[in-house]
């Protein structure tokens, strides 16, 4: 996973510290993550507990001197510092500006894993039949889990056939063709054989993905492969151009993805707030999302990347719940208050519900209503 870099941080229960997450501007990276560091601890200040501010002003401390000497080595940045510690941890992938003190906030690292799936690309060229797993935001990054099928012999002899083919020689006059033709037949023969079984071996090995572009610069050889048994709607047409290499078809792929997720957002956006409208297996709001949840009911939880909610968590049974001093389970008066945007994804994992982000004008949509909403299993 995304986390294994700071896998130390997953479980870390020693000391409070601040958590900073952000993006770099190589041109002007020093000023801008000092900048923002400073204003950030601005904001935190008057927000720490009393027996927490010799914590936040050591890690305060070390986290600004680490920024005057740092070293850039990726595009966004994660650290924690704490009184004792510094851990920094670099990416190439865009995060969300935060600043926050406590254990360690690794929220949005769960996040990119929801936000961006593996995919899988399936290309088929002149010279090659190749499949790849994908998902850059992963420590395993790009995976050919399928060996590359080479076919640059069988195209040589498809342009260039001998002048006798071997084998049964009369069946291109039968068929009224020529010895040509008999012989191109019997090449297709072959490269459907061998392509029929590189989709099979593809779809073996796709277990976990929602999409794979089939990708070439030519239409023909893309209908050829999806033409071919067993058919599968896992799999999305993407013509590339005659020039692409694999990183302009990675571009292509990751772009033709976002639009793919854009519909389905938009899709489960609209059908949460129509049943939600009617009373149908679904409800919007905080309240309402946090106790189904909790129950056990919900199939997916949907949520504005815009979310923000305070919450209570009961300390003796980790409960969540809002606007009562007492935790409605076990009755307890000891509560930790903490944001549900941090906690949300800790949720799904444990009631078993797919947990969906939304984005940008969509996200926008889903605030008016609460930021967040339940698709209900019953």
């Amino acid at each position: 996973m995304i986390y294994e870099k700071f896998k130390e941080l997953t479980e870390f229960k020693d000391e409070k510290g601040i958590s900073f997450y952000s993006n770099i501007n190589v041109s002007s990276y020093k000023n801008e993550l000092l900048s923002f560091a400073k204003n950030g601890i601005d904001n935190l200040s008057n927000k720490i507990k009393k027996e927490d501010l010799n914590y936040f002003s050591e890690s305060k401390n070390n986290l600004l001197n680490h920024l005057e000497a740092i070293r850039i080595k990726g595009k966004s940045l994660f650290i924690f510092s704490t009184p004792k510690k510094v851990y920094e941890y670099f990416y190439n992938f865009p995060l969300r500006n935060e600043i926050y003190f406590g254990f360690p906030n690794l929220y949005q690292f769960y996040w990119v894993i929801i936000e961006n799936p593996d995919f899988g690309i399936v290309n088929i060229s002149l010279k090659k039949f190749e499949f790849y797993k994908i998902n850059l935001y992963k420590e395993s990054g790009i995976i050919q889990t399928v060996p590359s099928i080479d076919t640059s012999s069988w195209r040589r002899k498809h342009l260039m056939p001998p002048s006798a083919p071997k084998g049964d020689i009369t069946v291109g006059a039968i068929g009224g063709g020529t010895l040509k033709d008999a012989y191109k037949k019997r090449y297709n023969l072959q490269i459907n054989k061998i392509l029929k079984e590189f989709k099979i071996n593809v779809l073996k090995n796709s277990e976990g993905l929602k999409t794979i572009f089939v990708t070439s610069d030519s239409e023909e050889n893309i209908d050829e492969f999806l033409n071919i048994e067993p058919n599968s709607n896992i799999f999305s047409k993407l013509v590339t151009p005659s020039n692409a290499t694999f990183q302009d078809i990675l571009n292509i792929s990751i772009e033709k993805l976002e639009e793919i997720k854009m519909n389905e957002e938009e899709k489960i956006l609209n059908e949460l707030l129509e049943r939600a409208s009617t009373g149908n297996l679904a409800a919007v709001g905080s309240f309402a999302s946090l106790k189904f949840i909790q129950d056990g009911r919900v199939n997916r939880i949907v949520l504005s990347e815009n979310f923000s909610k305070l919450v209570n968590i009961c300390k003796n049974c980790s409960y969540i719940f809002m606007e009562k001093e007492i935790c409605p389970i076990c009755n307890s008066k000891e509560f930790d208050i903490d944001d549900l945007r941090f906690n949300i994804h800790n949720l799904a994992e444990k009631y078993k519900s797919d947990l969906y982000i939304i984005h940008k004008d969509l996200a926008k949509k889903l605030d008016l209503n609460g930021g967040i909403g339940v698709l209900l299993r019953y």
